[in-house]
């Protein structure tokens, strides 16, 4: 009666274990447009910080990567001196969706402007978005919640 009641056991862990479901996020899942503020820090100009309304659109390439369309005219945020430095228009930076460990995946991947490639990465969860653009001596942080 032992060895019954063990093997049942045994059953229905395994069948708990085999039918759970798949939490992978999917460059499909992350698509759409992400509403949120970008926070932007230049510390060769002493900003640090400067947050800004923005929106992101996250766009499926395929089944491992996305493309993160982002508008990084910060310009209009600025003195007209600073102006000329700050203006990178609209990019888009092609992402590799990393593994998902408990629901959250990594973003790796980069961006060109004027010919030249910047990291870009950050994570996903659920519906949240944060992404950082590291471009030379300006760092912007997007951190959007898609609706």
């Amino acid at each position: 009666m032992k060895k019954v009641f063990l093997y049942v056991c045994v059953i229905a862990c395994t069948l708990g274990v085999i039918t759970s479901c798949n939490h992978e996020v999917t460059p499909e899942q992350m698509s759409g447009v992400y509403h949120g503020t970008m926070d932007v820090t230049v510390p060769s100009l002493q900003i640090d910080d400067l947050e800004m309304p923005n929106h992101a659109t996250v766009t499926k390439v395929n089944e491992s990567y996305v493309d993160i369309a982002l508008n990084l005219d910060l310009a209009q945020y600025v003195n007209p001196e600073l102006a000329a430095l700050l203006n990178f228009g609209d990019v888009t930076a092609r992402c590799l969706v990393g593994p998902t460990i408990d629901g959250e995946a990594s973003l790796r991947g980069d961006v060109t402007i004027a010919d030249q490639k910047f990291p870009v990465y950050g994570e996903y969860d659920e519906r949240t978005l944060d992404v950082t653009f590291a471009l030379g001596l300006v760092t912007v942080e997007f951190e959007g919640v898609r609706r």
